[in-house]
């Protein structure tokens, strides 16, 4: 008997303590509807304890964050006709013209269908001498086109669907990252960034035959006989080259050269590159420090580009351009590495500082529920760019979420006059 009675005993404290659980989890749920996004499990040492806060808000962002902004369809309507313009303008004299272009709000034209005709003048002008570019880590090229302008060739080293895997920063730059990051920016009306395109070019056609005596040097032909290229850079070696495809091309994104005097800046956010960690790693009060030392304009900039690099989960911002006193948004090719990875540090300037320019914000705000991806897409699918896998630009549209949530976090802890700004 005294064993029966301490197993009911016993099924009667488990039904009490299960029912107390399912009360308290009904009264700390009511009226919060479950995301239908699944959000990993954070590990304190995986980063700060504010993580927990921005997924919590991630977990229970509100319903507009999730759904089509339908304020944004005017605005898709308008970049759609800036990139899907009539081809009739000469492509010598567009990028003439570029070359002269800058105001206050942008590096270049963004009006009369400018940004589709300069980007058709990248992808289809006739290339008149080839050379190793000057400067850089990683092999690139330097095209000077027959109008004497100037582009930046960054070839093709992994298909669209390799995955990246190790430090955020690992790997070869990747062709089409640079190509996305300049639709990207457009879609977030971002404007100091340097238009470009995928272009191919024929290795025996458009290479070797206008090679200069310096980049012939860096020219090898592998086991099949074809001209192979490793370059002059910090990392280029000999025996890792791009070589051409079966139909004698190699594939890259084209970037219009910049001929300007940039002031170079390092970051005070910019990683150690070792297992140091560096100082606003580990103090979360680290833009207290910045603060004293960079305007507010400064700092502002600084969280857009933070913004824009966790979009495409750049994490090698470790200097920056200015021209004008606005960041140019350069060397965008370590972005698109793994769909599956969110390094949420790289929003460390967001989170840190907790603030936003109420523009950024607001452009922001109308690219919900899936608008960004699918803006991104429909532009780049104009110059006949397939830029990503599906599973990036479900992570783009995921990260934004996270964008979300990180805002809220601050909004919440601060309120919206502190964290957005007017300037």
């Amino acid at each position: 008997m005294s064993l029966n009675y301490a197993f009911a005993f016993s099924l009667f404290l488990l039904l009490l303590v299960g029912l107390n659980l399912y009360f308290f989890y009904a009264l700390n749920t009511t009226g919060k509807k479950p995301s239908p996004y699944v959000v990993p499990n954070i590990k304190l040492d995986l980063g700060p304890s504010l993580f927990k806060d921005i997924y919590t808000h991630f977990n229970y962002l509100p319903k507009q964050y999730k759904t089509k902004n339908p304020k944004f369809i005017v605005k898709q309507k308008d970049l759609i006709s800036l990139f899907n313009s009539s081809a009739g303008t000469n492509s010598k004299d567009v990028l003439f013209e570029t070359e002269k272009w800058v105001s206050d709000e942008s590096l270049f034209p963004h009006t009369n269908g400018a940004p589709g005709q300069i980007l058709r003048a990248i992808q289809n002008s006739q290339i008149a001498l080839v050379d190793n570019a000057p400067k850089g880590t990683q092999l690139k090229l330097l095209l000077l086109l027959e109008g004497k302008q100037k582009l930046y060739f960054k070839p093709k080293r992994y298909e669209l669907d390799n995955v990246i895997k190790g430090k955020i920063y690992a790997g070869y730059d990747r062709h089409n990252s640079e190509v996305f990051a300049y639709y990207l920016a457009m879609a977030l009306n971002f404007k100091w960034i340097a238009p470009s395109v995928i272009r191919k070019i024929h290795i025996e056609r458009d290479v070797v035959p206008k090679a200069t005596l310096a980049l012939n040097k860096t020219m090898v032909k592998n086991e099949s006989g074809s001209t192979c290229i490793y370059g002059k850079c910090f990392y280029c070696k000999r025996n890792e080259t791009v070589c051409p495809d079966q139909n004698g091309e190699i594939e890259g994104a084209a970037i219009l050269y910049l001929d300007r005097q940039f002031k170079i800046h390092k970051s005070p956010w910019r990683r150690s590159y070792t297992t140091k960690k560096m100082e606003w790693e580990e103090d979360n009060n680290f833009c207290k420090k910045v603060t004293a030392t960079l305007s507010l304009k400064r700092i502002l900039n600084l969280i857009d580009v933070a913004i824009f690099d966790f979009l495409i989960q750049n994490g090698d911002r470790h200097r920056y351009e200015v021209y004008k006193d606005q960041i140019v948004l350069l060397d965008n090719g370590k972005g698109l590495g793994n769909p599956s990875v969110d390094e949420l540090d790289i929003l460390a300037p967001l989170y840190q500082c907790c603030m936003l320019s109420l523009k950024t914000w607001q452009n922001l705000e109308l690219l919900s529920g899936g608008s960004l991806s699918e803006t991104i897409e429909l532009l780049a699918g104009y110059q006949g760019n397939k830029l990503a896998t599906e599973e990036h630009f479900r992570a783009v549209d995921r990260r934004l979420m996270k964008i979300y949530a990180t805002v809220q976090y601050c909004i919440g802890k601060y309120g919206n006059t502190k964290v957005l700004k007017k300037i």
